[in-house]
């Protein structure tokens, strides 16, 4: 309650409604991730491999499907949800 903590609220306004959901705000969260770092490291790597930005992309979506098998890997072994530094102390 906002009363209870301190603040000054008039009876009057209206309240904002909540209509974004979990999902909508983790896909906002991934999507800002995601375009930010192919938008500028794109430029970067054009710049550096040329042509080659194709296989060098390629290369690093086979290290990104290893680590992600890694991961499920590790998540089955243990009986509790984590992180990687959760999987590292326990393993």
């Amino acid at each position: 309650n906002i009363q209870s903590a301190g603040g000054n609220r008039q009876h009057d306004e209206e309240e904002l409604i909540r209509s974004l959901s979990v999902l909508d705000l983790i896909m906002m969260g991934v999507g800002g991730s995601i375009g930010a770092g192919i938008f500028v490291l794109t430029g970067i790597a054009a710049r550096e491999a040329g042509p080659a930005i194709i296989i060098s992309f390629g290369l690093a979506a086979a290290a990104c499907i290893l680590n992600a098998l890694c991961y499920a890997e590790m998540s089955s072994r243990f009986a509790v949800s984590g992180s990687a530094y959760l999987y590292t102390i326990l393993a």
